[in-house]
């Protein structure tokens, strides 16, 4: 049995005798990213909501429970959009307020927005809604 967690999905699959190509066909997830993540490389893994998204869709497609799968997967290959932003301290000058408002302005630093979009239904039928939309290009941009 394979030791690592691509490996064990490539198994699976290949035990079940299911091609990459009849996966990519059925979930719209392009051989390239199947190929990657049997050799344990989710480097080109997209972010955010297709992340668990394409993992769900993939275990889903070679018959495994797709919750541990994903479980599994996002322990090992964090989303990138969940880590916690880095921030740089604020310096403070040391002026004198000339103003009461200026004395009661809380100084601020950087921040981040994140934005989650969640949808119901099949993933192939929720892209091609998206494909129209131009919050889904600006985010492939």
């Amino acid at each position: 049995m394979a030791d690592s967690f691509g490996a064990r999905l490539r198994h699976e699959r290949e035990r079940r005798q299911i091609a990459l190509r009849s996966i990519a066909e059925q979930t719209k997830i392009g051989v390239p990213l199947l190929e990657g993540l049997e050799r344990d490389d989710a480097s080109r893994w997209p972010s955010g909501i297709f992340r668990k998204s394409f993992i769900r869709s993939y275990a889903d497609a070679i018959g495994l429970d797709p919750e541990p799968v994903v479980r599994e997967f996002m322990e090992l290959y964090p989303d990138p959009l969940d880590s916690e932003p880095v921030t740089t301290p604020v310096v403070q000058a040391k002026a004198t307020p000339t103003t009461p408002a200026q004395a009661t302005t809380p100084a601020t630093g950087p921040f981040s927005v994140k934005l989650t979009i969640s949808w119901s239904g099949s993933m192939p039928v929720a892209i091609e809604r998206m494909a129209d939309w131009r919050i889904f290009r600006m985010l492939l941009g």
